[in-house]
C-alpha cells in the first residue's frame, strides 16, 4: 500500500473510530489510542456486534440465563456476548464446541457478523454451509460493507477495517 493511500484509509479508520467510540460500539484503549493495526479477536467482534444490536455493553444477563455451547468461552469476560450472538445466528463457532475466542476475526467472519446483525437469514442467504465464505463475500460486497477494505477474506482482521466494516453497515 502506498503512503498515501495508508494516509486515507488510517484518516477515514479515524473518522470511523470516532462515530464508533461514539455509539459505544468501539472503544479505545487506556492510554487514549485507537491502535488500529491491532488484531480484532472474534471475542471482541461479538461483543461490538451486541452493542450494536443492543445499545448496552452489559451482557451479564446472557452469560448467567444461557447454557453455555462453547467450553472455551465458559467463564470468560465474552461468554454472554457469545452467548447472545449464537443465539442471534450472528457467530459461529470452529466446532460445536470450540469458539475460539482469542483467534483473530477474519474478514470474512466479520462480514457474516454484520450481515447477520443487518437482517440477513443465515440459511436462506447461504451463509452456513460449504459456500458460506463465498456467499457471504458476495452480498458483503453488494451491500459495501467491503468499501475502503483492503485485507483478503482469510486476513485476520485490524480494528481500522474492522472500524470500516461497521461504519459501512450502519450508514447505509
Amino acid at each position: 500500500m502506498t503512503l498515501r493511500k495508508r494516509l486515507i484509509a488510517l484518516s477515514m479508520a479515524a473518522a470511523c473510530a470516532a462515530t464508533l467510540t461514539e455509539k459505544n460500539v468501539i472503544k479505545g484503549f487506556e492510554d487514549g489510542s485507537f491502535q488500529p493495526d491491532k488484531l480484532v479477536t472474534r471475542a471482541q467482534m461479538a461483543k461490538m456486534m451486541f452493542v450494536l444490536r443492543t445499545g448496552s455493553d452489559d451482557a451479564s444477563y446472557y452469560a448467567k440465563d444461557m447454557t453455555d455451547t462453547f467450553a472455551d468461552t465458559a467463564g470468560t469476560w465474552s461468554n454472554g456476548y457469545v452467548k447472545y450472538c449464537q443465539a442471534y445466528g450472528i457467530v459461529s463457532g470452529k466446532s460445536s464446541t470450540v469458539f475460539a475466542p482469542n483467534a483473530s476475526v477474519t474478514t470474512a467472519e466479520a462480514a457474516k457478523m454484520l450481515l447477520v446483525y443487518s437482517g440477513h437469514d443465515v440459511q436462506k442467504d447461504g451463509l452456513t454451509g460449504a459456500q458460506w465464505k463465498e456467499n457471504t463475500l458476495k452480498l458483503a460486497d453488494a451491500e459495501g460493507l467491503l468499501t475502503c477494505v483492503t485485507t483478503k477474506p482469510d486476513d485476520a482482521l485490524p480494528r481500522q477495517y474492522a472500524a470500516q466494516m461497521i461504519y459501512n453497515a450502519i450508514s447505509k
